[in-house]
């Protein structure tokens, strides 16, 4: 027996949001496959040669091992991975395949857990890839549309369904950002003005999504004080593009660690936004609003 999934990458933080909010994407994607083995093995193929296949330290291979132990399940699985997410790009590689095998063993040992649970045994993939267990972008590829972590023991994951158009265009420069050393440069304390800022913006973006207002969830999304400041460094020409494009997006940001730049465009824009960040950084998709890992087989 085996289950088929179709994973989704994510962005992250979305500006003011940082470890709280997550936007499922609808492109790229991992394909990830679980079979069923008679002995107690977990077994990996990847066909990245710079991911480990050793369980241990394959973030799949981790949350599998959590789940059939914590189920007591006397089978061992087999996990390929399709990569479609490059690793350390800033879009939820890690969460895409961690989702996806949570989602896929759910399906195949019958367990009936629901999403807030998968996100759960998710998020134990990214303890191994960051040093955190944090939430914020395998809440979005279970739940799909935008998520908000809330609260993590017990944990608390808050969905907004996307149900207008919204062009996204990603930028992935030829470089990569380790996600612990992306975290381990971030400030220790902040300025309670910044915070405020953060704050009260990333109120401000869950308000506009309900009132289905790109132009001031895109504007809200571009006010990070705290996060964005330290990241942006590291992205070749980022805050040069930023300032480029300003007037034909609604929005751009760091998406997660980087470094890959999330941007929604104005749609009259939407060509030559795409030239100004293909010119930069040679790699660009275009997408739209995901909705969660999908059964395929």
């Amino acid at each position: 027996m085996r289950v088929k999934v179709k994973a989704p990458c994510t962005s992250a933080n979305l500006g003011v949001g940082f470890d709280v909010f997550g936007l499922c994407l609808k492109e790229p994607y991992d394909i990830v496959e679980v079979e069923k083995l008679d002995d107690k093995e977990i077994i990996i193929e990847v066909n990245d040669k710079n991911i480990p296949t050793n369980p241990d330290e394959n973030v799949a291979g981790i949350v599998a091992k959590k789940m059939l132990n914590d189920f007591n399940i006397k089978n061992g699985v087999k996990i390929k991975i399709k990569k479609g997410v490059k690793a350390g790009s800033g879009l939820g590689s890690s969460a895409a395949s961690s989702a996806g095998t949570a989602y896929a063993i759910n399906k195949l040992f019958n367990l009936n857990l629901n999403k807030l649970k998968l996100v759960d045994y998710a998020s134990y993939g990214e303890l191994a890839s960051s040093n955190a267990k944090h939430a914020d972008n395998v809440a979005p590829a279970i739940f799909g549309d935008f998520t908000m972590i809330t609260n993590y023991e017990p944990l608390e994951v808050l969905h907004i369904p996307i149900d207008f158009k919204l062009d996204i265009l990603i930028a992935i420069p030829d470089i990569s950002i380790n996600t612990k050393e992306a975290r381990e440069i971030l400030p220790k304390s902040v300025n309670l003005k910044d915070l405020v800022n953060n704050v009260g913006k990333a109120c401000g973006m869950v308000y506009a999504l309900y009132k289905k207002d790109k132009s001031l969830f895109g504007r809200y999304m571009m006010s990070d004080n705290i996060i964005e400041p330290v990241r942006g460094k590291l992205i070749p020409n980022y805050f040069k593009v930023k300032e480029e494009v300003k007037d034909k997006v609604y929005g751009i940001t760091i998406s997660g660690s980087g470094p890959s730049i999330i941007v929604l465009p104005k749609e009259e824009f939407i060509d030559d936004v795409e030239e100004i960040l293909r010119d930069y950084y040679g790699t660009t998709i275009r997408t739209e609003v995901g909705k969660g890992v999908e059964l395929i087989t």
